[in-house]
């Protein structure tokens, strides 16, 4: 599995000819899109006719991933889906906590994806084995390296297999 941030909440994970793209932005295109944030009407024709877009709650399976998503208070949709026999973790702004019930729907994911504001004690709560923020400014990212008490050098991409995944909780930065 490949790993690309893409700025903002755009991240693009590659799995063989399938890729997975959240939050797009316009010059991003996936065979599934994930969208955290409710889409403005006008965003909604820059997406690919052919991409299996995933508006909101449910339960999917598409192209052999399975996809479960639910509403948060704040209008996101959180979701987690499993491709190459992980758990991926999407979440949207969280503040500092979790909302009732999210844990158990989280479940034990390998990776989360959480905006760079998200607290470290929600983090600790989810305990994934790699967790990789998104950020607008490059200080968001570094006030959440230094909440997570983890200093780690920004990479161009995560190149990841289950069974690399190690124990604890590790945090990835990556360059937009």
């Amino acid at each position: 599995m490949v790993i690309n941030y893409c700025g903002n909440s755009c991240f693009k994970i590659q799995s063989g000819k399938l890729s997975i793209v959240t939050d797009p932005l316009p010059r991003f295109k996936g065979d599934i899109v994930l969208l955290i944030r409710a889409p403005e009407e006008s965003e909604k024709t820059q997406w690919p006719p052919e991409a299996n877009q995933i508006l909101g709650p449910g339960e999917y399976e598409i192209q052999g991933v399975e996809v479960d998503g639910w509403s948060a208070k704040n209008g996101t949709t959180n979701y987690v889906a499993t491709v190459e026999e992980m758990r991926l973790g999407f979440l949207g702004e969280t503040g500092d906590a979790l909302e009732p019930g999210v844990l158990e729907k989280v479940g034990n994911v390998d990776i989360l994806f959480v905006p760079a504001a998200t607290s470290a004690k929600v983090i600790k709560q989810i305990q994934p084995k790699i967790v990789i923020p998104s950020y607008k400014k490059p200080e968001q990212l570094k006030g959440f390296l230094k909440e997570m008490e983890q200093k780690t050098e920004t990479q161009e991409k995560l190149v990841i297999k289950k069974k690399e995944l190690a124990p604890g909780t590790k945090v990835v930065a990556l360059k937009a």
